[in-house]
């Protein structure tokens, strides 16, 4: 984004920490483009960390624990399907860590957690999941269409 819109501080993955305001502006765009039939759909992360969590001692696991991190993944999915048009997530199977890491060490640093995006797929029948982030050979992906996950990388 340009210094403008990046000075602002709300676009991307922080938005997950306001899913309300995500459930807003998906509403709106989907009612912007309802006469042409075009659904609208999210991606997110699992989760969002603050750098300085990422990297504390204290928290050294908390950042790969997906029984600590699925409540709020739970509650961001709840609150933008319950209050906006959107039936599909792209999910990156990853935590983004915020300040601190680059865009490219964020799509690698963080570890992979795929079965976080298989737990929603569980719990939100009604919904669609997709597994985004690290699935780079045909054995994976075709472990995850079966719900299995894989390896990744």
């Amino acid at each position: 984004p340009s210094d403008r819109v990046a000075g602002a501080g709300c676009f991307g993955a922080v938005l997950m920490r306001d899913p309300e305001l995500v459930a807003r502006c998906t509403a709106a765009i989907a009612e912007s483009v309802a006469e042409f039939g075009i659904p609208v759909s999210v991606k997110c992360r699992v989760g969002i960390i603050d750098r300085d969590e990422f990297y504390s001692a204290k928290r050294a696991n908390a950042h790969s624990d997906p029984d600590l991190l699925y409540p709020s993944l739970h509650h961001f999915i709840t609150t933008v399907s319950s209050a906006s048009p959107v039936t599909h997530f792209a999910v990156h199977a990853r935590q983004a860590v915020l300040g601190g890491l680059s865009p490219a060490q964020n799509r690698s640093v963080p570890p992979l957690l795929p079965e976080l995006v298989h737990r929603l797929a569980t719990d939100f029948p009604h919904l669609r999941f997709s597994v985004n982030g690290g699935i780079t050979e045909l054995d994976a992906v075709a472990a995850h269409l079966r719900g299995g996950g894989g390896e990744g990388e």
